[in-house]
């Protein structure tokens, strides 16, 4: 039987036990659904949370500091901790843990993101399951990813993965926000996730950057490159035994559609969002149901300073944004020619402009509103790795 990989995040408020430290008798559980997923044939990566609330509670500290180097330091403190503890929590399951400590430049530099796909087969070759965690002590504002759950995404996007699961403190999407609303229902099954959905999200957690909106924005990611995605409870029984042998459990969130090209995944995905192109409600249509490319006419506004090559966000009329894709003409140019015909536009600049401000083949779809009867991606398809 061929190994998947599935990449697996562990949120903060999850790790903690009633006393604000790391759980450890929690982290063996875990650690033990793991090892039933190794024995499946599945290849486990965990994305774990909860370096700067083991510094606080290394420290005995109430909160958490509001300024970056407190926080930079805190994950220093606390990262020796948290490693440690998935080190004994997978070895007394026979596993080896090893560690990576990841910036955006991993995925964003194209030399950095193949020697970090290399490593992790090796990792694999060896038996080791990777731990994962942003570099939070060193990352700049340019070089952070976000939040773990952006991470996760990001890891699963990459690697291909058929499974990507996020675990909070909370069993999964809902229409309300359960913690005010008693009759707030939980959403089993998000065959795309709209704006409303993204509205209702919520913010972030209280121990963490993330939040219930950060993880439905990671599985809209996820599933633009072909990965499913399910958002549960960390405390649920077997949550990740269960999740991947594709029970009701949590919120699952359907992969658009057939995987992409690696090409389209890492300009669309790893790389920085350099600014956003507002079109109008043919050319979202024209995107989504057609796979056309986007032509200036179809713009209806330009934010941001980006050249030619550089990666920008498609936003649709709602406001929620449908595609990634390389910028086919710089932002200066495209806001003179916004609604143009092309003819119309050439003339205004006085020079020959290329076939569309971003070709069909540089536009990854984040969205599947619209879209022609694509088939959906299941366990069973690719992941392998």
């Amino acid at each position: 039987m061929r190994e998947r990989l599935c990449v697996i995040k562990i949120g903060s408020n999850a790790l903690l036990g009633p006393d604000q430290r790391l759980d450890a008798a929690f982290l063996h559980e875990l650690a033990g659904q793991i090892a039933d997923a190794v024995r499946q044939h599945w290849r486990p990566v965990i994305v774990s949370s909860g370096a700067v609330a083991s510094g606080v509670a290394r420290l005995g500290l109430s909160s958490r500091p509001p300024g970056l180097p407190e926080r930079q330091a805190l994950a220093a403190i606390g990262q020796i901790g948290l490693s440690h503890a998935w080190e004994q929590a997978l070895a007394a399951h026979g596993l080896v843990a090893a560690q990576l400590l990841l910036t955006h430049g991993d995925f964003a530099e194209r030399e950095r993101n193949h020697n970090l796909f290399a490593t992790v087969r090796a990792l694999f070759a060896f038996g080791a399951i990777p731990v994962i965690n942003e570099n939070d002590p060193i990352a700049t504002r340019e070089l952070t990813v976000g939040d773990n759950d952006h991470l996760a995404a990001l890891v699963a996007s990459q690697f291909a993965a058929a499974q990507l699961i996020l675990l909070t403190d909370i069993d999964g999407v809902y229409d309300r926000d359960p913690r005010q609303d008693p009759q707030a229902r939980r959403i089993p099954l998000i065959p795309a996730i709209t704006a409303s959905i993204l509205a209702a999200a919520g913010g972030a957690g209280a121990k963490g950057r993330g939040g219930m909106r950060s993880k439905v924005e990671g599985a809209r990611l996820a599933a633009a490159s072909g990965v499913p995605t399910v958002i549960a409870a960390a405390r649920t029984p077997r949550v990740i035994t269960r999740a991947l042998a594709g029970e009701d459990i949590g919120t699952r969130v359907l992969a658009r559609g057939r995987r992409v090209d690696a090409r389209r995944r890492w300009l669309a995905l790893a790389r920085r969002v350099k600014g956003r192109v507002h079109i109008d409600a043919g050319a979202a249509q024209a995107i989504l149901q057609r796979g056309s490319s986007l032509l200036p006419a179809g713009i209806t506004r330009v934010d941001g300073h980006f050249h030619v090559g550089d990666t920008v966000a498609v936003i649709a009329p709602d406001g929620l944004e449908i595609a990634r894709g390389l910028a086919g003409i710089p932002a200066d140019e495209l806001a003179k020619i916004c609604g143009l015909r092309s003819d119309r536009a050439a003339a205004l600049l006085g020079h020959p402009l290329p076939k569309a401000a971003i070709h069909r083949d540089d536009l990854l779809v984040l969205s599947a509103h619209g879209a022609a009867n694509e088939p959906r991606a299941t366990l069973s398809e690719g992941g392998t790795f």
